[in-house]
């Protein structure tokens, strides 16, 4: 009850905050919360990455409501951690949370018509606001703005408090759908894909007819080499310092 409690509260504000420009609703970011409470950090990072990936794939844009994966992220990193042993491997780990992303993405769609009623609730105090204004009532127009953050609020906390209290049902459903074998072949198919539409969209967004030889360079780095991460990301720092150099002094040989 009590970490429902906190889990709702922290959602239900956090939500608030992001309308206030501070954007702390990510997939990774609640990831990492969840896996705090868990005590296994390394599996809130591996579950809010995926499902920051799965997010990617669902971007609009411009668009509003989409499947909340911040949400599904939090029950991801719950549900692994109740099928995975302590000291257990990453094998080990990487089953628990294919165990867990199918209910993961269905969450994730759920929310998304919580995040439906919590937009359209806000607007009978929208209303109430243009109200107060039209009689030049700036005191209650501040009232009724502030108040139209309560129903949004609770578009998180109310499905997070439930949803925890009854964490252990979410497990059952997962072993059912483990049973369906053709189920979770579609899933995986699905949830594959995902990620792949998101890399799709980031590289969209990039300049790679201008960098493409920078692409190039890393995906030999990575997948023939196995570079991690790290070090692609300081190689990566290290080409852009040259590259800007490089400019800098053909600007400077042209003056």
């Amino acid at each position: 009850m009590g970490l429902a409690f906190i889990l709702a509260l922290i959602t239900g504000v956090s939500i608030v905050i992001v309308g206030l420009g501070f954007n702390m609703w990510a997939p990774l970011f609640y990831g990492v919360i969840a896996g705090a409470f868990v005590g296994n950090l390394e599996l809130g990072l591996y579950v809010g990455s995926i499902c920051a990936l799965m997010a990617i794939g669902f971007y609009t844009y411009g668009g509003a409501t989409m499947p909340d994966f911040s949400i599904g992220a939090i029950f991801g990193v719950f549900m692994a951690s109740q099928t995975l042993a302590k000291g257990a491997g990453p094998a080990e780990m990487r089953l628990a949370v294919d165990t867990a992303l199918p209910v993961v993405a269905a969450i994730a769609l759920l929310m998304s018509l919580f995040d439906i009623l919590g937009r359209a609730s806000t607007t009978v105090f929208q209303h109430g606001g243009d109200a107060a204004l039209a009689k030049r009532n700036v005191a209650s127009f501040q009232r009724w703005h502030l108040a139209g953050t309560i129903p949004w609020a609770l578009s998180r906390a109310i499905p997070v408090f439930i949803g925890m209290l009854f964490i252990n049902q979410y497990q059952v459903l997962a072993d059912n759908i483990a049973q369906l074998a053709w189920l979770q072949r579609g899933l995986a198919v699905v949830g594959a894909s995902l990620p792949a539409v998101g890399f799709a969209l980031l590289l969209s967004y990039m300049e790679i007819t201008t960098y493409w030889p920078y692409m190039l360079a890393g995906y030999v780095l990575f997948a023939f080499l196995g570079l991690p991460t790290v070090a692609l990301a300081i190689i990566g720092v290290a080409a852009a310092g040259l590259y800007m150099k490089g400019k800098k002094d053909l600007a400077k040989g042209g003056v």
